[in-house]
């Protein structure tokens, strides 16, 4: 009996300590949830980018002989208007020119001292996947049509190129968007552009074979949301 007394009494003092102690603590307010980040919405949007593009040197056959023009880094412009289902995937056509300049051309073991450039307009119809992380982004997509190349240059003392002609083009790039808003998103990305072989003459007559070449870029890119 002894012992269930004390039992008893221990668990009422327990239970009132506990009351006390919740008496104590102070009241909690009310904390309001913090509003989702809006995500961009699906529907129309408009594009712009520019950016650095390292064409490499442009291989092919000059007559018989082989030729390799070399060319400087240059840049790239462009736009593009396209659709988004949802903030996974979306489908676009883009407009975009790069322009690089020729400084000389080799050509039967000899090296040629030119002055001129190569401009490529690209017409793409383009897929794109990515992913929302809050305000950021990621993408990567690949798209594919024509190029329009424009060869313009002197080689100095032999020849000059004043001729342009169409070609197979395809792409591919990775890169990052960040939503300024609910409708506007600042970026950057990478890109490789394929540009198929195009056939040339000389202002002499000399037939010219390009070979495909491949131009890299890192560009800025805006991007604008018109909704559903």
């Amino acid at each position: 009996m002894f012992f269930r007394k004390m039992i008893f009494v221990g668990s009422a003092l327990l239970m009132s300590g506990g009351l006390a102690m919740s008496a104590d603590l102070p009241e909690m307010g009310y904390v309001e949830p913090m509003e989702p980040v809006p995500l961009p919405p699906s529907g129309f949007y408009a594009s712009l980018h520019a950016g650095y593009v390292m064409l490499g040197d442009v291989e092919g056959e000059a007559g018989t002989d082989s030729a390799e023009s070399h060319v400087d880094d240059g840049y790239r412009v462009g736009g593009a208007f396209g659709y988004d289902f949802n903030s996974m995937i979306g489908i676009e056509a883009e407009l975009s020119y790069f322009e690089n300049d020729i400084d000389s051309l080799s050509t039967a073991g000899t090296t040629f001292q030119a002055s001129g450039d190569v401009g490529v307009l690209t017409l793409m119809g383009n897929v794109i996947i990515g992913h929302q992380f809050d305000r950021w982004r990621p993408y990567v997509g690949v798209g594919a049509g024509a190029a329009h190349a424009d060869f313009d240059f002197d080689i100095i003392g032999i020849d000059s190129i004043d001729d342009s002609n169409w070609g197979f083009a395809a792409q591919a790039f990775a890169g990052l968007d960040f939503s300024v808003t609910d409708t506007v998103s600042l970026g950057a990305r990478y890109r490789y552009a394929h540009i198929g072989s195009i056939d040339y003459t000389s202002d002499g007559g000399l037939d010219i074979s390009g070979d495909a070449f491949g131009a890299h870029s890192i560009e800025a890119a805006l991007k604008v949301k018109f909704g559903g």
